[in-house]
This record gives structure tokens, sequence and C-alpha cells, in this order.
């Protein structure tokens, strides 16, 4: 495996998409192209200070499992065919309120799928513009040019895109794993940042730490 990592953000999951920390730590994306690419070394720091929702994966292994999906907001919500009637334009169908996140369905030969290489593809001529009540009509080109590479949660397998990639767990994350047979939650300390693990998973009970200014404002 190459040394290139993809740090996931699973709280900016949207629908089926895993969100991923975007280039130079501008937000965060479900376009893989968009991903911050991280060396091995980088990936394990950012794993070993990170969240709980934070994962850094295997960039190969995620690259070799995308899927091309076009996102709602981008692309007409009705319909549209306008100057684009010659018989040589390519049309292609999506299903009217059915969306995976802001995912769109697209007809495809069998079951509807958020897959946009499954697309079918037909002409103005096709005799889909008379059945299309539950369909929105585009030109292919126009879906085309708002596509974006998605990787599905479902598809996430830890031990082979995580650990054999050559990531070793953090001691916080086997102490958060045991933590869920004890009840407890993790926290970090506003003050010096110190990890205390405590029962009351709302407020932060106070650093364990008795040199820390937080430790002293809730022992006096």
């Amino acid at each position: 495996m190459k040394d290139r990592f993809y740090l996931a953000c699973f709280r900016d999951n949207v629908g089926s998409n895993v969100g991923f920390h975007r280039k130079d730590g501008n937000g965060y994306t479900t376009n893989v192209e968009e991903a911050h690419v991280y060396t091995r070394e980088e990936a394990q720091h950012a794993w070993d200070s990170g969240r709980e929702i934070d994962q850094p994966i295997c960039a190969d292994s995620v690259d070799a499992l995308t899927v091309y999906k076009v996102d709602c907001q981008y692309i007409p919500t009705k319909t549209e065919i306008g100057s684009r009637s010659d018989k040589n334009t390519q049309f292609v169908a999506f299903r009217k309120g059915a969306w995976d996140g802001n995912d769109v369905y697209w007809k495809t030969e069998r079951a509807p799928s958020t897959d946009f290489r499954k697309a079918i593809r037909f002409s103005i001529n096709d005799s889909i513009f008379k059945a299309s009540d539950q369909l929105v009509i585009i030109p292919f080109e126009l879906a085309d040019t708002k596509k974006r590479l998605t990787f599905n949660f479902d598809k996430f397998d830890r031990r082979r895109m995580v650990q054999y990639a050559g990531l070793k767990q953090p001691e916080w994350y086997k102490k958060h794993k045991r933590s869920k047979c004890s009840g407890k939650t993790r926290w970090n300390c506003p003050s010096c940042g110190k990890i205390s693990w405590q029962y009351n998973p709302y407020t932060f009970d106070g650093c364990k730490d008795m040199f820390c200014e937080e430790w002293r404002a809730h022992s006096e």
C-alpha cells in the first residue's frame, strides 16, 4: 500500500457517504477528490490526538471503492429539456422525492441506484418521456458535470483499511472500547487538554490532574 491516508469524520457523514476532512483544513466533504491526503505518520498523529468521530483510512482502499453520485442541490428539480432537444442529445432520469442523503436515485437497467455510472441514457424520442410522472429528466451532460466521487460507509473495513494499512490503535481508543462496558465517557479537559473518563456524559465533572486550574476550580 502507498503512504496515503484520508481522515474521515463520521459525524459529517451524509446519507451513506463518509465525510472527510477537506484539503488544508477547509471543513469537511463527501467528495473524495477534495479530501486531504495524509502520510502514514501524519495520519497516526491525527488519530493519536484526534476525536472519537475521526478515523484515518487507507486512501488506496477508499479510491478502489468509490462511486460517482450526484447531489440534488446542484441539478434541476424538474424535467429540463429546453433547447437540447436534437436527436443527438442524451438524457438521464432520476426518481422524484427519493434521496440518499442529498444524492438522487437514477433510473437504471434494474433497481434505482445512486451510482451515476449505472444511469440509463436515452434520446428525446424515447418512450420514457411519455411515462415520466415519477421521474425528473435532465441532459446527461448537465448531470455529468455535477458528479463527484464518494465512499459508502458500509464499505469501511476497519481491519483491512486501518490495521493492515499500518496504523496502530491509540491508547485513548483502547480505553474507549473498554469504556463501553464501564459506561464511562471520554472528555478532554478544557483547561489542560488531558483526557478524563467519567460516568456523566453531559457535563464535565472536572480534571483529574491536581496541577490543573480546572481541578482546583472544582476542588474549592
